[in-house]
């Protein structure tokens, strides 16, 4: 399976591992911090896109992981990175 579009964002997703789709604002160090929280968390990057309607607008990243996702995660993401809106986790079968 191949994730080509989501909600009218260009993007292209295996589904193979584990993905987060974030909503959150178009602000400068967001995949910055985001990427931090993921290293220092243990998790690897597999392949990561963004998108974004506008400078300064709604915005979405999409992160394939290597390891597996508990829930704790989004709870913790959230909380450190409060400019995101929503998290959604596709976990793999």
């Amino acid at each position: 399976m191949e994730v080509q579009e989501f909600d009218e964002y260009p993007f292209k997703f295996s589904g193979e591992r584990p993905t987060l789709v974030i909503r959150h604002s178009d602000q400068k160090g967001v995949i910055a911090e985001l990427s931090d929280i993921l290293y220092q968390k243990g998790f690897n990057i597999a392949r990561m896109a963004n998108e974004r309607s506008k400078i300064n607008g709604a915005a979405i990243t999409i992160c394939e992981i290597d390891n597996a996702i508990e829930d704790t995660l989004l709870t913790s993401l959230k909380r450190e990175i409060p400019i995101i809106d929503e998290i959604v986790l596709v976990q793999t079968m």
